[in-house]
């Protein structure tokens, strides 16, 4: 696909390949932001984009509970309208209702109701005209009192004498009742009470006449002051309030209870019901903070990573993880189990591919995207934040992997810090899940982190074969097959590249590139000689070169430039990283081989020599470390040709090296700063000259002296050494170095670092130091400056070979 695109682009807008490649870069780099966006968007505002796939959104009171319904985010004490009224219905029913003070009017009233009731009973008693049948009947004509025949009986069978009894009794019990409080609530309980009111002397019969004539008359003497009673409820409902407040993972509604008109309340503030205006809110949020999260990001990328830009396949991959874990906690924040979730794993990841910076910002990003998915939660954001910054902070060592343990403890116990600093109310509010709970889980949540980092580390590194520090640390063991076939078919090349990996990890760690890369690449970036290894120098025995054999520069600079083409396939065989080819490929540049100086030579005027076939492929560097590789490589390679004597030949090849390189324009793509460069040069030089210091010239031992014997000076040499201590001795700071020379020409190696010590004796002597003490171990007390007879201590088993 891209190349037919590129293809498009060159045919009809006549593009040059490289413009075409960078147009193709930026629209990629487009697209993917794009697809960034709209993924991160659909993540956060999953419930506002699809309502009706989330159940919970078309939940109505009375409904019955799909599922366990957990608070998303914990939710500051609020007034709950719904509790509120419930509450202050109850209290206002609580209100005891204000009545007026009882009317005496009505007691007169009903006093003389019942005086003129008894009156009439009197009559008919003694009317002598009427029969029995008939008084009955006019008795049952008095419409304020429900009389029943057995009372209408009793009545007209009573003697005179218990009749005037009885009428006294009702007058008196009814003035007595009535001058007490009557309500329209209490009448019935003031009848109830009225045979308790009836004196003992009378009968059953009686007292059930003077019941029956007395609770028709009995009525409340007192009305509702309904003014009053209405004052008194609203004060008292004015001082209810009922406030609520959720934890997160809180049961709100459980799986098959019905939705309540408070349930239905606490689900619309948790955010879990979204009208149509609050769900458009909902989405512009959310693409407005995935746009600042990718802005931010890719403005720091281009200020501080170019490097990252030109690596899609990188930035694509940190992407698909940061939405991974983004869609992960969306998943976990339906079940309310994120202080579970371990967001940390993402710094951690981050950390392993491309540094803790990337990783800070990273957590930054997802901590800003969480806490709007959870509704604005700042205990959201912070709980994922702090975690991330901390992991990205204290994970120092990702290729090891006991590095990764304790940045999960302390993961752990700034999760503990942050729910602290938040959890609120949890002991006093009812919450479903308790406080010692949350801390177990954001306990295990950064060891968990450790643990997910791990195996998405590994499952990364087979996925995509990128260098990270355990790929690494596996592929610098020297048991690798392919460092065990150079080691076996070119071993010269195998010294070689231990030497460029040793200069080369130390630049990098001068200036702050990636020093395990660099190194790891060294071990690797000249594979390709095992296919001619007699063909370089550093393979060759001593005074053969095949190259005069084969007499030709064009074929010898095919088979010292293949070296480059033949590695990159021997890397691609072996699975090597992407990432270290680009060693293989970039680590001469474009430079052009001496071996076009002889063809110059050996061609005539009219001979035309084809410049690219001895120039190396390249491209040139692209990057800090293959630059740094670059220059170790050539700079170990001259000083180890020219053997140089001095401190300060070794400085100047050094310095030479790295000025063609520059003159050359090899160093111009690989972003290294002119500081970054001294630095690297004199990182070269100290290591180069502790490598290639000079050593001690022993002379040749013909025959071994007889200690009594004097060679022709007449002197052996320790009485020399005593008699000509006061002659000229050097001594610097510097490797030591003993030289038997003449005394005009001896020349001085001077180093920097430990004392360098030239002695002069007489050209003729050849006569080996005789006796001389060992230097002395680490542990053994240093003698003297000349030992104890006055002479510099010397080891005496020969020169030391390196």
């Amino acid at each position: 696909m891209i190349d037919w695109l590129e293809g498009l682009l060159q045919r009809y807008f006549q593009l040059p390949p490289s413009q075409t490649h960078g147009i193709l870069h930026i629209v990629g780099l487009v697209v993917a932001a794009g697809c960034f966006v709209l993924i991160s968007t659909v993540i956060v505002a999953y419930d506002s984009l699809f309502p009706s796939i989330n159940n919970l959104a078309s939940l109505q009171v009375g409904d019955a509970a799909p599922q366990d319904i957990r608070a998303p985010m914990s939710v500051p004490p609020f007034v709950s309208t719904v509790l509120t009224e419930q509450r202050q219905q109850e209290v206002r029913a609580q209100i005891t209702p204000i009545y007026f003070p009882p009317d005496p009017a009505i007691s007169r009233q009903q006093v003389d109701q019942a005086a003129q009731i008894l009156d009439y009973i009197d009559n008919i008693r003694h009317d002598p005209y009427g029969s029995a049948p008939q008084r009955a009947a006019d008795l049952r004509q008095i419409d304020l009192v429900r009389l029943d025949d057995e009372v209408i009986t009793q009545l007209l069978d009573m003697d005179d004498r218990s009749w005037s009894d009885v009428r006294d009794q009702i007058k008196a019990v009814l003035e007595r009742v009535m001058q007490g409080e009557i309500r329209d609530n209490t009448v019935d309980s003031v009848i109830a009470q009225l045979p308790m009111q009836v004196s003992v002397r009378f009968t059953e019969e009686q007292s059930a006449v003077v019941v029956a004539l007395l609770r028709d008359l009995v009525r409340p003497n007192t009305v509702l002051n309904a003014d009053a009673t209405e004052s008194a409820r609203a004060a008292a409902a004015a001082d209810v309030s009922v406030r609520r407040s959720f934890e997160r993972g809180q049961i709100i509604v459980r799986a098959g209870e019905t939705v309540d008109a408070a349930a239905y309340e606490a689900l619309d503030v948790l955010g879990l019901l979204e009208p149509t205006t609050r769900r458009v809110q909902d989405i512009i949020r959310a693409i407005l903070v995935s746009n600042l999260v990718l802005v931010i990001a890719g403005l720091y990328v281009a200020r501080f990573r170019i490097d990252l830009f030109k690596s899609s396949r990188m930035m694509a991959l940190l992407a698909a993880i940061f939405l991974l874990l983004l869609f992960g906690a969306r998943i976990s924040g339906l079940y309310g189990q994120l202080d579970l979730y371990p967001t940390a794993a993402l710094a951690m990841l981050f950390v392993a591919l491309v540094g803790a910076e990337m990783a800070v910002l990273g957590s930054l990003g997802l901590a800003a995207l969480i806490g709007l998915m959870q509704a604005g939660s700042l205990e959201s954001a912070m709980f994922v934040g702090v975690g991330g910054m901390m992991a990205a902070l204290t994970l120092r060592r990702p290729e090891r992997l006991n590095g990764y343990f304790m940045p999960g403890i302390i993961v752990s116990l700034a999760n503990v810090a942050v729910l602290l600093v938040f959890y609120q109310g949890a002991l006093t509010s009812g919450s479903d899940v308790l406080l010692g709970e949350r801390l177990i889980y954001a306990f295990i949540n950064g060891l968990l982190a450790a643990a997910v980092a791990l195996a998405g580390i590994y499952v990364v590194t087979v996925l995509f074969n990128l260098p990270t520090g355990m790929k690494l640390v596996e592929l610098s063991q020297p048991n690798q097959p392919l460092l065990q076939r150079v080691l076996r078919e070119a071993p010269g090349t195998y010294q070689h590249s231990l030497q460029v990996a040793n200069l080369s990890e130390q630049a990098a760690n001068s200036i702050g590139a990636n020093a395990d890369l660099v190194r790891v690449a060294a071990l690797y970036h000249d594979v390709g000689k095992m296919m001619n290894p007699a063909f370089f120098t550093e393979n060759q025995v001593e005074g053969i070169n095949p190259h005069d054999t084969l007499d030709d520069p064009a074929r010898s600079a095919a088979l010292i430039i293949s070296h480059v083409t033949d590695g990159e396939k021997l890397a691609r065989q072996y699975h090597l990283p992407t990432r270290l080819r680009d060693f293989i490929l970039e680590h001469h540049g474009t430079q052009v081989l001496y071996f076009y100086q002889q063809a110059l030579q050996r061609a005539g005027e009219h001979e035309v020599v084809d410049i690219e076939q001895f120039t190396y492929p390249g491209p040139k560097p692209q990057s800090r470390e293959t630059a740094i590789l670059m220059l170790a490589d050539s700079c170990e390679a001259a000083v180890r040709s020219r053997k140089p004597t001095r401190k300060q030949d070794i400085a100047d090849t050094i310095q030479q090296i790295i000025d063609s390189k520059i003159q050359t324009g090899q160093l111009d793509e690989s972003g290294l700063t002119l500081n970054d460069i001294r630095t690297i040069r004199k990182t070269f030089a100290e290591m180069l000259q502790a490598v290639f210091h000079p050593r001690i010239n022993y002379p040749v031992q013909t025959k071994p002296a007889e200690p009594s014997e004097a060679p022709a000076g007449g002197r052996t040499l320790a009485e020399r050494i005593g008699a000509d201590a006061a002659r000229p001795v050097e001594v610097e700071r510097g490797p030591v170095t003993l030289q038997s020379v003449e005394a005009s020409d001896a020349p001085r190696v001077q180093t920097k670092d430990i004392p360098v010590i030239t002695l002069l004796v007489d050209d003729n002597d050849d006569t080996p130091l005789a006796d001389v003490p060992p230097l002395p171990r680490a542990h053994e007390p240093r003698p003297g400056r000349f030992g104890t007879n006055g002479q510099q201590p010397v080891k005496k088993d020969g020169p030391e070979e390196q």
